[in-house]
């Protein structure tokens, strides 16, 4: 039985970062390799992925992959759908949401893969996209929270990291994203650094 006590990642190990386009642009996946060398870093993005959608390729681009570890980061396309630019497309509400990332955790575990991480969506859309869509990102970040507790994943609190992060930067950078959605480069490597944070805690500091 694996707990919070053990190491997230060993030496040698295969982690599949599953995600949306924050994933599969590559930017945090490639630091990740490079903050652990000694593991095995996949890269399973696909931009404008929604937890429905990646159901359909969770077989393939994970459970074939035969990761040791996974990595689950998608909910900023989920909040997204059903407004703005994005109203024809059916709405994912975050009860929903929370409980198609609670089915991949499931059907991983049936293959015997013990070592999950959900990654809360960012805390907030910014910009263009924040004046679109408004704040629904938060009730997102807690359902991605919920998911973790449910599931018994290990949590990356991205959501805790953009509020704490944001708020240290001067007034003239306040931006943490490119176009409102998307992470400006030097938060994307933050992003990575925060992840292994994270893995690394122990129960008492998660």
């Amino acid at each position: 039985m694996i707990t919070f006590d053990d190491p997230f990642l060993k030496p040698g190990e295969k982690l599949v970062c599953f995600g949306d386009s924050l994933t599969h642009e590559g930017v945090y996946v490639n630091e990740l390799q490079k903050l652990l060398p000694q593991n095995t870093i996949v890269n399973a993005g696909r931009g404008g992925d929604k937890t429905p959608w990646a159901l359909t390729r969770f077989q393939r681009d994970v459970l074939d992959v035969k990761p040791d570890a996974l990595l689950i980061f998608l909910g900023t396309n989920d909040a997204a759908i059903g407004r703005g630019c994005w109203a024809d497309e059916p709405m994912v509400p975050p009860q929903v949401y929370c409980t198609n990332l609670v089915w991949m955790t499931h059907l991983a575990k049936l293959k015997g893969l013990r070592k999950i991480s959900i990654a809360t969506p960012l805390g907030s859309f910014e910009g263009p996209a924040y004046l679109m869509h408004g704040d629904f990102l938060r009730d997102y970040c807690q359902a991605a929270r919920d998911a973790a507790s449910l599931s018994g994943s290990r949590l990356v609190p991205l959501d805790a990291w953009f509020w704490e992060t944001r708020a240290m930067r001067p007034l003239t950078e306040m931006l943490m994203t490119r176009d409102g959605t998307h992470p400006l480069e030097d938060a994307y490597r933050k992003i990575a650094g925060y992840m292994v944070k994270s893995w690394n805690m122990g129960p008492a500091e998660a």
